[in-house]
């Protein structure tokens, strides 16, 4: 057989981790801001609407900072975004080849009525956190983490059709 342990062996902690785990992904799948059906949008999607109606204009690399992920990843979103017409793209005041997204009066609509993202509740949690514990976090998931294929950015939460991200 293979090298399992045996589940009467496993310490305490790994189910304390396995229960929060369950819990995390639970609210993530089940949070009231799973995406907006009536308008098809994503919970991706939400989230970056979200976000620039918090911040206002921003430029597609604050907003991937501001939604913690990987450029690329957001300029997918915000191009769906855009071609629904709910959010604007403009070149930066002052640097015409940088991107500013804002949103549009429809964006602005969706984004007032929509419940708070569940991406936003769990920063704001670890927003919590004292740096040294959040980095411990941080560098605890990455070891349970499959190992990461370094070509490719991990995608947003809930970003359908996302191909980046792949872990191997």
């Amino acid at each position: 057989m293979g090298s399992q342990p045996n589940a009467s062996a496993l310490e305490p902690d790994v189910r304390r981790v396995f229960d929060s785990l369950r819990w995390i992904v639970r609210e993530l799948r089940l949070h009231p801001a799973t995406g907006d059906r009536a308008t098809g949008l994503s919970v991706a999607q939400v989230f970056v609407l979200q976000v620039l109606k918090d911040q206002g204009p921003l430029s597609v690399g604050d907003l991937a900072e501001q939604t913690a992920t990987d450029p690329s990843s957001v300029s997918v979103v915000v191009r769906k975004l855009h071609d629904k017409g709910l959010v604007a793209k403009h070149a930066a005041p002052g640097d015409r080849r940088k991107l500013t997204v804002s949103l549009t009066a429809a964006g602005v609509k969706i984004a007032t009525k929509s419940p708070i993202p569940v991406q936003q509740v769990l920063i704001g949690r670890m927003a919590q956190l004292a740096p040294d514990q959040l980095r411990c976090l941080a560098d605890l998931l990455e070891r349970l983490a499959p190992p990461v294929d370094g070509a490719h950015p991990a995608p947003m939460f809930f970003h359908e059709g996302a191909a980046g991200g792949r872990r191997s």
